[in-house]
């Protein structure tokens, strides 16, 4: 990967079959580029896709690396790891943001209709987006 001037995750494909050229994947937020490389020859083809703007908003709300029983499928690419422990420490201070806010609610007596209302009318709101997503797919 050094001799291309590429960085990022590596996907290695799970079988190749025989005669097949030695081919994978490697992608990271914004670019995914895939080798194949013909070993007996000893040339490579690279094709590159940019993603744009919205593209990337996609990948980095998703993108944690690829994670699978293999081995040489494990995290190599220092930023990716950061990405998903960061993804992962902002959902646990949601979850804990929201619980802790339902206890200091439900704890206030004189405020319970008018919350047990908000949060009906956003259980509602949610199941409308929801149903609206799935009518859109």
């Amino acid at each position: 990967m050094r001799q291309f001037g590429i960085a990022g995750e590596i996907q290695w494909p799970a079988a190749l079959p025989a005669g097949a050229p030695f081919a994978f994947q490697v992608s990271r937020p914004g670019l995914a580029i895939e080798v194949k490389a013909d070993l007996n020859s000893g040339r490579a083809t690279l094709q590159r896709n940019d993603v744009n703007a919205w593209g990337v908003m996609h990948v980095l709300h998703t993108f944690i690396g690829v994670r699978s029983g293999d081995p040489r499928s494990a995290r190599d690419w220092a930023l990716t790891t950061v990405w998903a422990l960061s993804m992962d420490a902002v959902a646990a201070g949601l979850i804990v943001m929201v619980f802790s806010s339902y206890i200091m609610w439900y704890r206030l007596k004189a405020k319970r209709l008018g919350g047990a209302i908000a949060l009906l009318l956003g259980f509602l709101t949610c199941a409308a987006f929801v149903r609206g997503l799935d009518w859109l797919l």
